[in-house]
């Protein structure tokens, strides 16, 4: 019953979302809709296709990887954001460069030009024809109606600056939402709690989610207890009874990172709202059955 309201909702917001974006004004009610009308599990791709790895076909966190997951059936990608020296936004992972492109050091010492100037590498660390995408791009590459989960990623030392912290990235980050009139299709999370309550501040009306991989009794309560739309724990770290105790509280549950049939398999058991993979056709074979 409870998918059967959630589906009619989703139809009426979807309607409106057709429109245009229309301003904020229910965001996350859209998109709450939206992710509970894909039950059994909303199908969202861990940075397109994954972390780089040696035999993957595109450097994680790229365009084609986007374009590649969507095409195997993704409902959505997850990426993640930095925050360059002069302010703006690139999609990146790690708060450096090294691992995953042709230059080095922290990603907030360089500028948005010299950080779009970097090769995205594959997994023999050779350079790529890709760089880091902007958000505009990244939504773009998701379709005109995939979700995108943008994960807020907090510098750690010694990349961690005043300029650079939760706060000012989560204000970025919404604001170039807003610009992009893409509100009703995105989910914001991270680990760092800063980062989300901020985004809860400056815009209440738009999803935000925490990250976690354990403590997960406290963290659902914490979760609640600000405002949260959703917890986006570690899979394994949460039984089907915690996340029945989360929806309680009107938290979505959206798992993170499952791969392998077997596994996923076992993600869909515990009825969660969604599920970041790095195998998104291998989900979308299992929930077509």
């Amino acid at each position: 019953m409870r998918r059967q309201r959630t589906r009619v909702l989703a139809a009426l917001l979807g309607l409106c979302a057709a429109c245009g974006d229309g301003g904020d004004e229910s965001a996350n009610a859209s998109v709450r809709a939206r992710l509970d009308a894909l039950a059994p599990a909303a199908n969202l791709a861990h940075r397109g296709q994954g972390p780089t790895r040696p035999r993957g076909t595109w450097p994680e966190n790229s365009l084609p990887a986007f374009r590649a997951a969507m095409q195997q059936g993704a409902d959505g990608i997850e990426l993640d954001v930095v925050l360059t020296r002069d302010g703006r936004l690139v999609v990146l992972h790690d708060d450096t460069f090294d691992r995953t492109t042709s230059c080095s050091g922290c990603a907030n010492a360089q500028t948005f030009d010299e950080a779009r100037a970097c090769a995205l590498l594959d997994g023999a660390r050779q350079p790529t024809a890709e760089h880091p995408p902007t958000l505009a791009e990244a939504f773009a590459a998701a379709g005109p109606d995939g979700l995108v989960n943008v994960e807020l990623k907090v510098y750690g030392a010694p990349c961690l600056t005043p300029t650079s912290g939760a706060a000012v990235l989560a204000r970025t980050a919404v604001a170039e939402i807003r610009r992009l009139g893409v509100q009703r299709r995105t989910l914001f999370s991270s680990f760092d709690e800063a980062a989300v309550v901020e985004v809860k501040r400056v815009a209440p009306e738009l999803y935000a989610a925490l990250l976690f991989g354990g403590n997960t009794d406290a963290l659902i309560e914490r979760a609640a207890a600000l405002g949260l739309d959703a917890i986006h724990p570690f899979w394994s770290g949460i039984s089907a009874e915690r996340i029945v105790a989360a929806r309680r509280l009107g938290l979505q549950v959206n798992l993170w990172t499952v791969n392998g049939e077997t596994f996923l398999t076992q993600a869909l058991d515990k009825d969660p709202t969604g599920i970041v993979t790095d195998e998104p056709g291998v989900l979308r074979a299992l929930l077509k059955r």
